[in-house]
């Protein structure tokens, strides 16, 4: 599955949006699900996913959806 379908699914999971729902305009300040523990979770299903171990800083800098596509391309995922 490409990279961007697997992490916008991931978000539509975690958050329970429809898919038309996630795009760069999704961030934590504008989505009721991503709480502190929905964001335990993102975090943990996208190191899963990807195969990857963010920083704590990575970890608290990660509000957003753009946020995220970031952080992967900085751990050389192609998304």
């Amino acid at each position: 599955m490409d990279n961007f379908i697997s992490y916008k699914k991931i978000f539509m999971e975690t958050f329970a949006l429809d898919e038309d729902k996630v795009n760069e305009d999704v961030s934590m300040e504008k989505t009721e699900l991503w709480d502190s523990v929905g964001h335990i979770n993102l975090i943990a299903t996208i190191e899963d996913v990807f195969h990857i171990e963010m920083t704590l800083e990575e970890m608290s800098g990660f509000i957003s959806f753009k946020d995220g596509m970031e952080i992967l391309r900085r751990h050389d995922i192609k998304i």
